[in-house]
């Protein structure tokens, strides 16, 4: 799983005053993050310090969450319902890793919604962080699957390397406050647990 970000700049005496930055998976980057996870975080962070340090620029960052609901891999149709139909995702080590999700219609309505708010960065996500164990073991079930199989860290690390490893047990969940507090996001809870 890859972040994607994309930016919208122009110079400022072009009359555009607004900058906006998307970006999946909201945690920052923590000195346990592997390689590719660790310069994933350092590019956003860059992004995110230019664009707000330019002169004229009034600077939006949304952090989603992964995105589950119609249309997305988190479905009991998309590829991960069939990656844990096949025993093909499994719980890695004791699953602690903290995931954020976000509904892919409350985050269509945030943005929608940002264009209008204060400058900042927000988290979109929902409002219950939840560990790979608990979540991956409640999705299998929603999408009619076994219970995903367990493998050791150096099991997956030699199968899936240091990304699947570090969001399996180290990643951390995201906090939506200010995206409640500012932008009034209210997202719906995650369907499956």
């Amino acid at each position: 799983m890859r972040a994607c970000v994309a930016t919208c700049c122009k110079a400022p005496d072009s009359g555009i005053r607004r900058a906006r930055a998307w970006q999946t998976n909201p945690s920052r980057s923590s000195p346990s993050a592997s390689p590719g996870v660790e310069a994933s975080a350092g590019t956003y962070l860059q992004l995110e310090a230019r664009a707000s340090a330019t002169p004229g620029i009034e600077f939006v960052a949304l952090r989603y969450g992964f995105f589950y609901g119609p249309g997305t891999w988190y479905t009991r149709e998309g590829d991960i319902g069939d990656q844990v139909r096949q025993q093909q995702l499994p719980i890695i080590g004791e699953g602690q890793g903290v995931y954020s999700f976000v509904h892919i219609d409350d985050a269509a309505e945030t943005t929608a919604a940002a264009l209008e708010c204060p400058p900042g960065a927000y988290n979109i996500v929902d409002g219950n962080p939840s560990p790979q164990y608990l979540w991956l073991t409640a999705f299998a079930r929603a999408a009619g699957a076994p219970a995903p199989p367990r493998v050791s860290e150096e099991e997956a690390l030699r199968a899936s390397g240091p990304d699947a490893v570090y969001y399996a047990t180290r990643l951390r969940g995201a906090s939506n406050e200010k995206a409640r507090r500012e932008l009034e996001f209210r997202p719906r809870p995650l369907e499956w647990i």
